[in-house]
Protein backbone atom coordinates (compact mmCIF):
# COMPACT_ATOMS: atom_id res chain seq x y z
CA UNK A 1 0.00 0.00 0.00
CA UNK A 2 1.22 3.50 -0.97
CA UNK A 3 0.22 6.15 1.79
CA UNK A 4 0.42 8.95 -0.66
CA UNK A 5 -1.40 7.82 -2.92
CA UNK A 6 -5.19 6.02 -2.39
CA UNK A 7 -4.58 2.72 -4.09
CA UNK A 8 -8.31 3.28 -5.57
CA UNK A 9 -7.11 6.33 -7.50
CA UNK A 10 -7.42 6.31 -11.63
CA UNK A 11 -3.70 6.46 -12.87
CA UNK A 12 -2.33 7.05 -16.05
CA UNK A 13 0.97 5.77 -16.16
CA UNK A 14 2.46 7.74 -19.32
CA UNK A 15 4.81 7.40 -22.40
CA UNK A 16 5.72 3.56 -20.82
CA UNK A 17 8.65 2.04 -22.27
CA UNK A 18 10.83 -0.41 -20.33
CA UNK A 19 10.37 -3.87 -19.15
CA UNK A 20 7.26 -5.87 -17.27
CA UNK A 21 9.27 -6.42 -14.39
CA UNK A 22 9.14 -2.11 -14.02
CA UNK A 23 5.53 -2.13 -13.74
CA UNK A 24 4.86 -5.43 -12.05
CA UNK A 25 4.18 -4.19 -8.52
CA UNK A 26 2.90 -0.78 -9.49
CA UNK A 27 -0.26 -3.06 -11.44
CA UNK A 28 -0.54 -4.63 -8.02
CA UNK A 29 -0.23 -2.07 -5.88
CA UNK A 30 -3.05 0.38 -8.48
CA UNK A 31 -5.64 -1.72 -9.56
CA UNK A 32 -7.03 1.55 -11.85
CA UNK A 33 -3.86 2.22 -12.57
CA UNK A 34 -3.76 2.42 -16.96
CA UNK A 35 -0.10 2.12 -18.64
CA UNK A 36 0.26 3.57 -21.80
CA UNK A 37 2.37 2.85 -25.30
CA UNK A 38 3.41 5.38 -27.89
CA UNK A 39 4.51 4.14 -31.45
CA UNK A 40 7.71 3.00 -29.11
CA UNK A 41 6.42 -0.23 -30.05
CA UNK A 42 6.85 0.30 -33.70
CA UNK A 43 10.86 0.11 -32.97
CA UNK A 44 12.90 -2.96 -33.10
CA UNK A 45 14.40 -2.12 -29.66
CA UNK A 46 11.71 -1.98 -28.07
CA UNK A 47 11.43 -5.79 -26.96
CA UNK A 48 10.88 -5.35 -24.11
CA UNK A 49 8.68 -3.08 -24.16
CA UNK A 50 6.51 -5.53 -26.42
CA UNK A 51 7.13 -7.83 -23.38
CA UNK A 52 5.39 -5.59 -21.54
CA UNK A 53 2.28 -5.45 -23.20
CA UNK A 54 2.16 -9.13 -24.00
CA UNK A 55 2.14 -9.15 -20.07
CA UNK A 56 -0.04 -6.61 -19.40
CA UNK A 57 -3.62 -7.44 -19.75
CA UNK A 58 -5.57 -5.02 -21.96
CA UNK A 59 -7.67 -3.53 -20.09
CA UNK A 60 -4.74 -2.05 -18.36
CA UNK A 61 -3.53 -0.55 -21.36
CA UNK A 62 -4.19 2.62 -23.08
CA UNK A 63 -2.80 3.84 -26.46
CA UNK A 64 -0.67 6.97 -26.60
CA UNK A 65 0.04 8.81 -30.24
CA UNK A 66 2.44 11.27 -28.03
CA UNK A 67 2.33 14.04 -31.07
CA UNK A 68 4.50 15.80 -32.16
CA UNK A 69 7.33 13.81 -30.86
CA UNK A 70 7.47 10.64 -31.46
CA UNK A 71 7.50 9.51 -35.22
CA UNK A 72 9.58 6.15 -34.68
CA UNK A 73 9.85 2.65 -35.87
CA UNK A 74 7.91 1.98 -39.22
CA UNK A 75 7.57 5.69 -39.49
CA UNK A 76 11.25 6.77 -39.98
CA UNK A 77 10.83 5.80 -43.58
CA UNK A 78 8.01 8.54 -44.17
CA UNK A 79 10.33 11.65 -42.73
CA UNK A 80 10.43 12.78 -46.27
CA UNK A 81 6.45 13.18 -46.12
CA UNK A 82 6.15 13.98 -42.45
CA UNK A 83 8.33 15.96 -40.00
CA UNK A 84 6.52 15.04 -37.03
CA UNK A 85 4.10 12.08 -35.71
CA UNK A 86 0.14 13.43 -35.99
CA UNK A 87 -2.75 11.40 -34.09
CA UNK A 88 -3.83 9.98 -37.32
CA UNK A 89 -0.47 7.69 -37.28
CA UNK A 90 -1.65 6.05 -33.60
CA UNK A 91 -3.03 3.38 -35.40
CA UNK A 92 -0.16 1.92 -35.69
CA UNK A 93 0.55 1.64 -32.13
CA UNK A 94 -2.89 -0.26 -32.12
CA UNK A 95 -2.04 -2.38 -34.80
CA UNK A 96 1.18 -3.43 -32.81
CA UNK A 97 -0.65 -3.53 -29.63
CA UNK A 98 -3.27 -6.48 -31.58
CA UNK A 99 -0.27 -7.71 -33.24
CA UNK A 100 1.73 -8.45 -29.73
CA UNK A 101 -1.07 -9.57 -28.36
CA UNK A 102 -2.78 -11.82 -31.16
CA UNK A 103 -6.43 -10.20 -31.07
CA UNK A 104 -7.63 -8.61 -33.83
CA UNK A 105 -7.67 -5.14 -34.44
CA UNK A 106 -11.17 -4.53 -33.97
CA UNK A 107 -11.21 -6.30 -30.55
CA UNK A 108 -8.34 -4.31 -30.17
CA UNK A 109 -9.53 -1.02 -30.54
CA UNK A 110 -12.63 -1.42 -29.16
CA UNK A 111 -11.22 -2.32 -26.20
CA UNK A 112 -8.91 0.50 -25.71
CA UNK A 113 -11.41 2.89 -26.32
CA UNK A 114 -13.42 1.35 -23.23
CA UNK A 115 -10.37 1.81 -21.34
CA UNK A 116 -9.70 5.43 -22.39
CA UNK A 117 -13.48 6.13 -21.63
CA UNK A 118 -13.31 4.44 -18.04
CA UNK A 119 -9.57 5.78 -17.26
CA UNK A 120 -11.13 10.12 -18.26
CA UNK A 121 -14.96 8.95 -16.76
CA UNK A 122 -16.14 9.99 -20.34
Amino acid sequence: ECRWVSSEKKIHLHCFASSYRVIKLLLELFPNMSVGFTAILTCSSASESRQAVREIPLERIVMESDTPHFLLGVFQVLRSVCQCAHPGLALATVREIARVKVLSLSHTLATLRENACRLYSL
